[in-house]
């Protein structure tokens, strides 16, 4: 999902989350029920809907794990459906709009608010290209029993926009979150572009490998998982 970079705000509020990478045009589900972010929610929900999610930095000192340091590139998104439970806490579903730089911490109480500029995405003429590249080892990821399914397919082809598609691709094919986080912050769609196609031709070498050495039990396997 593309939107109007003037669409957003300059200083946000937002979560930051150990493990936890969300990327433009992605659906992300949430469960709010910390005290500062139940605030948070119900702030954002009387305005504009948005918030964002940064991944927490983990490799730090016991002393550094108390500040919650984020990542320098965000994710603002916004929130789709919001449901209120009876205990209090909430069911919220996130869509990811734009990528963004954090400059700065302008609050901490009662939640975080976090000052921003946008990161904008740079293409070029070989984008058509990989994404047919990728396009096509996608489809062979299907036929080989892989992460990708005939829904993943159709909902791609639909995609009109390069960008959004390759970070579809990235949100539905990528398990790692230190992957996520690095093909958050690149801002060469064709850099992103190339990673996951070498990514999928890599998993389906692997899968085309037990394929061929386990034969029938391969498939016996995939269809029991």
């Amino acid at each position: 999902m593309t939107v109007p970079v003037d669409s957003i705000p300059q200083s946000i509020p937002v979560m930051t989350l150990r493990g936890v990478v969300l990327l433009p045009s992605a659906m992300m589900p949430l469960r709010i029920f910390e005290p500062r972010y139940r605030q948070m929610l119900e702030d954002v929900l009387s305005g504009d809907r948005m918030f964002a999610i940064v991944r927490e930095k983990e490799d730090v000192s016991p002393e550094e794990a108390e500040l919650e340091l984020p990542y320098e590139i965000a994710t603002v998104g916004l929130v789709r459906i919001s449901k209120k439970h009876d205990d209090g806490t909430s069911f919220v579903l996130l869509q990811g709009l734009h990528r963004v730089r954090i400059k700065s911490i302008s609050q901490e109480d009662p939640y975080r608010i976090i000052d921003i500029d946008p990161v904008m995405t740079v293409a070029n003429d070989s984008i058509p290209q990989i994404r047919e590249t990728l396009l096509c080892g996608l489809r062979k990821n299907q036929e080989l029993n892989g992460m990708v399914t005939a829904e993943i397919i159709e909902m791609l082809n639909d995609i009109d926009d390069n960008a959004t598609f390759f970070d579809l691709v990235a949100h539905h094919l990528c398990r790692e979150t230190d992957i996520k986080q690095s093909l958050l912050e690149q801002v060469s769609l064709e850099k992103r572009a190339t990673y996951l196609t070498e990514h999928v031709e890599s998993e389906n070498g692997k899968l085309a490998f037990l394929k061929q050495t386990l034969g029938d039990s391969f498939e016996d396997e995939i269809d029991s998982n």
